[in-house]
């Protein structure tokens, strides 16, 4: 397994495993990725390791170097330290995402249609979980309710998109699972004369934010907006080229029907992604 000219031998071995600082990520030094045979599952891979914390991820191995810190990164493993150089995490993970796409397509190929269609994929449903994992740590609750067809959206959404109707039915999945954000935990977080006043799951995480952190990046929630009113618009109302063009638009799409339906997903998908990603840095500030 290669590793990147930025990976910094630390001289020290954990469960067997070679030990390694990066200098993409600013840490305490007590932060590692850990390449090679796992000693008790005798796996080949990368794993993720915070000394300070004793965190070790149990679902590694990552295929992937950048992949290992990339998830490190997302659970504050070492951000959890006092040593941390960096506050602004956000700064740096769009970086990890672009090494780790760099590193899938070295493997893959560039032209590898499964690569790119799964890449933004695993990004949404990462910081969905990782959402809920720094939820809990901080406030006590998950942010989304758990149920039993979130595997089969996930997998909804790895289908092809060719056309109209695939597109249309990939945006519902998507909304869905933003849609199953857990409303009355939440709402029971926010100041009891404001209970009331706040319905649907947009609304009442809108409302959390703004007393929990009044500077909160707008994109978090104005994509989620977006997502929610388009399906809104598609379905079942089926609403006009122009009234669904108006929506498309906060996610720079002015055309419909579109010329590329899995482009144009894709593009919504990750900007719903990114405001996953923002929240999960504003969580952990």
């Amino acid at each position: 397994m290669g590793l990147p000219k930025t990976a910094k031998d630390t001289g020290t071995r954990i469960l067997g495993l070679r030990t390694f600082t990066d200098e993409l990520v600013p840490n305490c030094s007590r932060c590692f990725v850990m390449g090679a045979h796992h000693k008790r599952t005798k796996e080949i891979g990368y794993y993720a390791f915070c000394k300070k914390t004793g965190k070790l991820e149990s679902v590694g191995p990552y295929k992937s170097y950048f992949e290992a810190l990339r998830t490190l990164t997302l659970t504050k493993g070492c951000d959890s330290c006092s040593y941390n150089k960096l506050e602004a995490k956000g700064d740096y993970l769009p970086l990890l995402d672009r090494k780790f796409k760099e590193e899938m397509q070295s493997l893959y190929g560039k032209d590898n249609e499964v690569t790119i269609t799964l890449s933004p994929v695993q990004s949404f449903v990462e910081y969905r979980k990782y959402l809920d994992v720094n939820f809990e740590a901080r406030f006590g609750i998950k942010l989304f309710k758990p149920l039993t067809d979130d595997s089969v959206a996930v997998v909804d959404l790895m289908k092809p998109c060719k056309d109209k109707q695939g597109f249309i039915f990939k945006i519902q999945a998507l909304a869905g699972l933003i849609d199953r954000i857990n409303g009355t935990e939440l709402k029971d977080k926010i100041q009891k004369k404001e209970k009331k006043k706040h319905q649907g799951s947009i609304n009442i995480l809108q409302r959390f934010l703004v007393e929990n952190f009044p500077h909160y990046p707008r994109h978090i929630i104005s994509n989620l907006r977006s997502l929610l009113n388009l399906r809104s618009k598609m379905y079942p109302a089926h609403a006009t080229p122009a009234e669904i063009i108006v929506v498309l638009r906060n996610f720079g799409i002015n055309k419909y029907p579109l010329d590329d339906w899995e482009k144009g997903f894709c593009k919504i998908l990750h900007l719903c992604a990114n405001s996953l990603a923002s929240l999960i840095t504003l969580v952990q500030s």
